[in-house]
């Protein structure tokens, strides 16, 4: 018995419209990857550093040599920057007109820490320089509590503030053999003067420039380590 059905030939057209579109994007973008591919690197900005040089962050940007615009991406760019100590993080820009712009959120020097023979830094990273131009230095030991609530109370300093002061000592305050205050320190300032605080109070030091002028050039002990509005001080 002859099948009833007879099964239709479908006939397909090229969509020829369609395929013109696609080509011509694939050709579009093409033309876009070669002109981006060909731009070269005229000009290299570097903003927001203050300790690392222009030139450390061109060396290490993978740009030192002027490849063309586009040639390396972000990721390895960053990767490559952040292995510097100072570099928090980096923004990266570029135009057409074949300027690249490396924005720097970097970290601040911090004080010395003499008995690890390092800068400390306000990202907790340590670094052996020989530059202490501008930070205080800190002369002996401090518990490790203790001294994670100091990085974490000068990161709250202004950068003025820090650069007045000379030295940092942990001095906590005993009445015999009974602690009063284990988180004391003694700071010695460049002008002079003496200051006792402690990491609890140590935001206090950010009035330290308005309190030194109210002084009218005496020399004393500065008393900020209590939660008094107060101001004490005793002259020398």
């Amino acid at each position: 018995m002859k099948n009833k059905y007879k099964k239709k030939k479908i006939k397909r057209k090229i969509k020829w419209k369609s395929l013109f579109k696609i080509l011509i994007v694939f050709i579009i973008m093409s033309l876009i990857y070669l002109i981006i591919k060909v731009i070269p690197t005229n000009h290299i900005v570097v903003k927001g550093n203050s300790y690392v040089s222009d030139e450390e962050v061109i060396n290490s940007s993978l740009y030192n040599n002027y490849p063309c615009l586009f040639c390396v991406n972000n990721h390895k760019i960053k990767e490559s920057l952040l292995k510097n100590q100072y570099i928090n993080n980096v923004k990266i820009k570029r135009n057409l007109f074949g300027e690249i712009t490396f924005i720097i959120d970097e970290a601040r020097p911090l004080f010395f820490n003499r008995d690890k023979n390092r800068l400390i830094l306000s990202n907790k990273k340590e670094v052996e320089t020989n530059n202490l131009q501008g930070v205080p230095i800190l002369t002996n030991y401090v518990p490790d509590e203790l001294y994670e609530k100091l990085i974490n109370g000068f990161n709250k300093l202004d950068k003025d503030v820090i650069s007045l002061i000379s030295e940092i000592i942990y001095d906590p305050w005993k009445n015999g053999d009974v602690v009063i205050d284990e988180a004391r320190f003694f700071l010695q300032m460049n002008d002079g003067n003496h200051v006792y605080t402690n990491t609890i109070h140590l935001d206090k030091l950010n009035n330290y420039i308005d309190i030194y002028a109210t002084l009218e050039g005496k020399k004393g002990t500065l008393y900020l380590d209590s939660s008094s509005d107060k101001i004490s001080f005793s002259l020398f």
